[in-house]
């Protein structure tokens, strides 16, 4: 047989392949958009936040809830939106903070659940497009008047049959991996900002208690 490229070879295979072809557009279309998004939040980027408690152990909490809410970083908004429950219902500071960092955590896994079930339902496609080449080729040896097939032609159906197989696990890998590498970012990014709600609650704290000794 003579060589033949990847795409050659999938080539061979026919219509089986379409619904894997369609997965992998569409985890190369999520990975693409779920980049951006991370890389446009800029999660790596902490300076702001150490520019809000500056803000807010100089006294200047206005100063600080607009430097938190004009950050392209996501915990930015819970931060903002912490000082500002601070000023107008302290009681409802641990509601709402839990809130806004929920929907913070919820954008950032946006389609990482699509990209997860991808990676399930490739391999699955590709075994059933295995199944159905070997259902094609015993039917094709069945209605040989002959009854007999060669073995270069038994064995040529045998692999376009399992070429399905290597196809949807050649989409599942990358895309297992890319969801784990998103996960882990939205992970560290919930690490980060429960570490940003607890500094600011205590710089908030610390503020109230010096103004409380000033006016002693």
């Amino acid at each position: 047989m003579k060589s033949m490229t990847i795409w050659e070879l999938f080539q061979q295979v026919g219509w089986t392949m379409v619904p894997i072809y369609l997965c992998s557009l569409f985890v190369v279309a999520v990975a693409v958009r779920k980049w951006l998004d991370f890389r446009a939040a800029a999660l790596d980027d902490t300076a702001w936040f150490e520019e809000t408690v500056r803000h807010i152990e100089a006294g200047d909490r206005s100063g600080a809830e607009r430097h938190a809410r004009e950050a392209q970083h996501p915990a930015g908004r819970v931060i903002s939106g912490l000082l500002r429950a601070a000023e107008e219902n302290p009681e409802a500071v641990d509601a709402e903070t839990q809130r806004l960092g929920l929907e913070q955590a919820a954008s950032l896994e946006k389609n990482l659940r699509p990209l997860s079930l991808t990676a399930e339902i490739a391999p699955l496609l590709g075994l059933l497009g295995t199944v159905v080449g070997m259902v094609e080729l015993f039917m094709g040896i069945e209605m040989q008047s002959s009854g007999a097939m060669g073995m270069a032609t038994l064995s040529g159906g045998i692999w376009k049959a399992l070429l399905t197989t290597a196809a949807g696990l050649t989409v599942a890998v990358p895309a297992l991996a890319v969801h784990a590498w998103f996960s882990s970012r939205v992970d560290r990014f919930k690490l980060q900002m429960t570490s940003m709600v607890q500094r600011m609650r205590y710089a908030i704290g610390v503020e109230g208690r010096v103004v409380d000794k000033a006016q002693k």
